[in-house]
């Protein structure tokens, strides 16, 4: 449920941050065109008033008079390109030294572009036909810009105004999700450490209660696997030991699993601690027909003690053995990555149950007929109490491979 409202309020924060992005861009692109509008209107109107006036007075002199602030300069043109009247008394009655208002005349329609004058300005400038008494001339107004830019300034800061709110939002969102998810690891982490302190106390029942009687009905089922001769009865006996030893052994796993220093700090020698392993384990591997394949990096070592590190390595290993039963391949490798040491347990068996994933390493889970589902438990508080992790991914070969990244050592 959390999951499908997490991805209903992602989809509408997207909706929203597309929507307001679109209405920002469109709007700053429409400004332009309007600035340019407004330039144009106003330079039509001041077109209409100027030839109003010029009608009135042939001489242009009133046209002196005729002031703007929006107006840099004005002039009249003649078709033989004499300026009959400037805005600059001084240029009046000079020929232009620019043909641009000949185009005006020959299409009869009004010409505009933006021109930079000699002090650095950016000026808009439109030239119409200007109609005196007996001739046709040509008007050019250049106007400053100011209406126009400040159209686009109001354009600019909707835009910035708008992008600024919606990364702050993102901002806020992403923080609040990092808070949740934060939050949502120490109740993990809480509720762990509430369920190692119940399985603290269990252990502690099991050390006092189950372990004592536990070593005696081995001991008495040894004593009778000995004394019995070879037949239904020996077998009886046999399984007793057996199932005594599984016992005795998920009773360590529970042990271990609850104890605070089950990582020991002291530097740990992995290829020692495989070396023990192949001979401990070479019986069992023969008779299931497993073959051990190492590769380990010498003078390797890791921060996380030889007992803690024999007791990970001895669980991934038996692991990958009950994964085989009809035999294969396990392949264990150590090598050095950086201030990091690489421990994997590869094997050819048939990988990883799906269902099975996400609860991999959480204790008490299994998918095996037998076992309490500790083993890969244990093996991930040793790798964390040692400051390193542990995963679980598809092997090349096939099977399952089990990655431990434990600090490295000193040299």
């Amino acid at each position: 449920m959390r999951r499908i409202l997490a991805v209903i309020l992602l989809i509408t924060a997207l909706s929203l941050t597309a929507t307001l992005s679109w209405f920002a861009i469109r709007n700053y692109r429409s400004a332009e065109p309007v600035a340019v509008d407004n330039l144009r209107g106003l330079a039509l109107t001041i077109a209409s008033a100027m030839e109003g006036v010029a009608g009135r007075d042939p001489s242009l002199s009133s046209l002196a008079s005729f002031q703007s602030r929006e107006i840099a300069y004005a002039m009249i043109i003649s078709p033989a390109g004499t300026m009959l009247f400037h805005s600059n008394p001084d240029l009046t009655g000079q020929d232009l030294d620019d043909n641009r208002y000949r185009g005006v005349l020959t299409s009869g329609t009004f010409s505009e572009t933006q021109v930079r004058l000699g002090t650095g300005e950016q000026v808009y400038e439109f030239q119409a036909p200007f109609h005196l008494a007996n001739t046709t001339c040509v008007l050019r107004l250049a106007l400053h810009t100011w209406r126009s830019e400040a159209v686009m300034r109001r354009a600019r800061f909707g835009v910035t105004l708008i992008f600024s709110l919606l990364a702050v939002g993102w901002g806020l969102g992403l923080t609040i999700v990092w808070l949740l998810r934060r939050q949502n690891i120490q109740e993990k982490r809480l509720a762990r450490q509430n369920e190692l302190e119940r399985l603290g106390e269990v252990g502690a029942v099991l050390a006092h209660e189950v372990r004592n009687p536990l070593a005696g009905i081995k001991g008495y089922g040894q004593l009778l696997e000995e004394r019995l001769p070879d037949g239904r009865e020996r077998n009886h006996a046999r399984l007793i030991v057996r199932e005594a030893l599984r016992l005795e052994q998920l009773t360590d796993d529970i042990l271990y699993y609850t104890r605070s220093d089950a990582a020991l700090s002291a530097a740990g020698q992995p290829e020692a601690v495989a070396g023990q392993l192949t001979s401990l384990l070479a019986p069992q591997l023969e008779s299931a027909g497993i073959c051990l394949i190492t590769h380990i990096d010498s003078g390797v070592s890791v921060r996380c003690g030889d007992d803690a590190l024999h007791r990970l390595l001895l669980n991934l290993l038996a692991n990958a053995m009950q994964a085989m039963p009809d035999g294969g391949a396990i392949t264990l490798a150590v090598r050095s990555s950086g201030s990091m040491v690489e421990l994997s347990v590869a094997d050819t068996g048939p990988g990883i149950n799906p269902d099975m994933r996400a609860e991999l390493f959480t204790p008490f889970r299994t998918s095996k007929a037998r076992g309490a589902g500790l083993g890969l438990a244990v093996c991930r508080k040793i790798a964390e109490s040692c400051g390193g992790s542990i995963s679980a991914e598809e092997s090349p070969d096939g099977g399952a491979l089990f990655l431990v990244k434990l600090p490295a050592g000193d040299s």
